[in-house]
């Protein structure tokens, strides 16, 4: 978990209820985190600094872990996600409304898109290597193919705004959960369709900004 205020991250065991670790990042604004497990790597947005922090050795903790940050060219990255292969990380910058793409091989930012958008959110991977991007002032989903960086579609939400949303891809990839945390709602999208099939109310006050799938259908 990252622990912003401090410029941290830590462990928690919730079978002994207790925090195994901290780590001291230094960077402002370490808002979310993306783990490659195999790989024993995590990877860090740095709203303040404009920055990606790569952990290299993370799941020992600070016995192992080595850090190093990665200068992003775009205002506040914050939505972050790794492709399926393991090779690029790429954050959405919400202050500028584009994606900085980073090569993990070589720990340096390959290049960045300018799309235009007015609050460039969330960002996730699809398995079948698409991007999904939350546009949260437009109240749109920017549907992006990886490999030619080029925008399939937008599809535009109900809501008037979605604040700051929330991604989610099925297991399967067929189905998009998108958290419309300023109108309390969670849209369903068809990845085949790429049409909203569904919008279901939370209850207010809910701002349902995270969601994490718990099973494998």
């Amino acid at each position: 978990f990252t622990i912003e205020g401090y410029k941290s991250i830590g462990r928690y065991d919730p079978s002994t209820n207790r925090i195994d670790w901290t780590l001291g990042i230094g960077q402002d604004g370490t808002h979310m985190l993306v783990l490659d497990q195999d790989r024993d790597l995590m990877f860090l947005p740095n709203t303040g600094s404009n920055s990606v922090t790569m952990v290299e050795g993370v799941m020992a903790g600070p016995a192992r872990a080595t850090l190093t940050d990665i200068p992003v060219p775009g205002e506040r990255p914050e939505g972050i996600d790794l492709s399926p292969d393991g090779r690029e990380l790429w954050t959405a910058t919400r202050g500028d409304g584009g994606v900085s793409i980073i090569d993990v091989a070589s720990r340096r930012v390959i290049e960045t898109l300018d799309l235009g958008l007015q609050d460039a959110n969330r960002l996730k991977f699809t398995p079948d290597g698409r991007v999904l991007i939350i546009d949260g002032e437009a109240a749109s989903l920017v549907v992006m193919d990886a490999a030619s960086r080029a925008v399939i579609e937008r599809v535009s939400l109900d809501s008037a705004d979605t604040g700051d949303g929330a991604v989610l891809v099925a297991p399967d990839g067929s189905r998009a959960y998108l958290g419309l945390r300023a109108a309390d709602r969670v849209a369903v999208v068809d990845l085949n369709t790429l049409e909203v099939t569904l919008e279901m109310p939370m209850g207010e006050g809910a701002g349902p900004g995270c969601m994490y799938w718990i099973g494998t259908t």
